[in-house]
């Protein structure tokens, strides 16, 4: 017999986020996104200053539930969607375009594969120069 996973819940470890962040931040605190995929995004309405780690894990009752880590980048760094790496604004994808990058994370764990390609790059490449 095999369970069937019912509707998908969310453990949010989510902005819990180090004393004093807030002074790091170019804006009040916005707390609304929300997993919707595995991997590493880049917080839009926070200015890409925060990013998240998602995991979707299946717990023995066989329902689903997404856990979301929340990070905070170092002082005058954003989140590059590109990279999944804390960047100066300057060398990063812009905050605005981050969501057209988010299949990137479609390429963690594959194996012998790279994990950008030149295509990835180029198109990065694109966003930056168009600013």
């Amino acid at each position: 017999m095999a369970a069937t996973p019912s509707r998908k819940r969310s453990k949010r470890q989510a902005y819990e986020l180090p004393d004093g962040s807030e002074l790091l931040l170019y804006a009040p605190l916005s707390t609304n996104f929300r997993c919707q995929g595995e991997g590493y995004y880049a917080d839009v309405q926070n200015n890409c200053q925060v990013y998240h780690v998602c995991h979707q894990v299946t717990r023995p009752d066989g329902s689903a539930e997404w856990q979301q880590y929340s990070f905070l980048c170092g002082n005058q760094t954003v989140f590059d969607q590109l990279s999944l790496t804390c960047a100066f604004p300057e060398e990063a994808v812009p905050c605005a375009s981050a969501a057209d990058f988010f299949y990137v994370n479609n390429y963690i764990g594959v194996e012998n594969a790279p994990f950008l390609t030149d295509d990835d790059v180029r198109r990065a490449d694109a966003y930056k120069q168009g600013r």
